[in-house]
């Protein structure tokens, strides 16, 4: 019995996750798909402060690194699958990557202890922390919402639109008619 690790589906699985080149069928692109989402959204419910101070940001930066790169692999397969061109999946994926990138950077920067603290203890100095308090203060005494409003739209709304979007991508790439002709099975001879 061969391993799995040394036979021809060992490469298949590789390229099917890690290679934009080929095509792939609608049921395949489905599964990884959802996979790939599935683990971005495990990945992001175990991301608090405490795991990020204690193993920082390369893991979790990584592990979205190769996701992104999964997820426009398969959305490249199936679109060619269908006739259509990738771009508009590279710009997702650009995108996603830069807003992650900017995320762990301000993560990073917001979090480090400050160099004249007492004691490790001390809660650390957040920048979006005090700028949120700021522009609440801000609101209370003018009234004008404006600036706190449009902070929580960047912050919260800004990638929940973002994440519907390419969800609705993803649905509307995985529904799209195969061109490519189906494989002809090979049949079996009748003993």
């Amino acid at each position: 019995m061969r391993s799995f690790w040394n036979s021809r589906d060992a490469m298949g699985f590789f390229d099917l996750l890690f290679s934009p080149k080929g095509t792939i069928k609608p049921q395949p692109f489905a599964i990884v798909a959802l996979a790939v989402y599935v683990i971005n959204i495990a990945a992001g419910s175990i991301l608090d402060g405490g795991f990020l101070k204690r193993a920082g940001v390369a893991p979790y930066l990584a592990l979205q690194m190769m996701l992104t790169w999964i997820w426009f692999a398969v959305h490249t397969k199936r679109l060619r699958d269908a006739g259509r061109g990738y771009a508009v999946a590279a710009t997702l994926a650009f995108l996603y990557i830069a807003g992650v990138l900017l995320l762990m950077g301000m993560f990073a920067t917001t979090s480090a202890p400050v160099a004249d603290q007492q004691s490790p203890d001390q809660s650390n100095v957040s920048l979006i922390g005090v700028l949120f308090a700021v522009l609440f203060i801000n609101t209370l005494f003018t009234g004008d919402a404006f600036l706190i409003t449009t902070l929580l739209f960047v912050f919260i709304a800004g990638p929940l639109l973002f994440a519907l979007g390419v969800a609705i991508y993803s649905i509307v790439t995985g529904t799209r008619e195969s061109l490519t002709p189906a494989l002809q099975q090979a049949q079996l001879p009748a003993a």
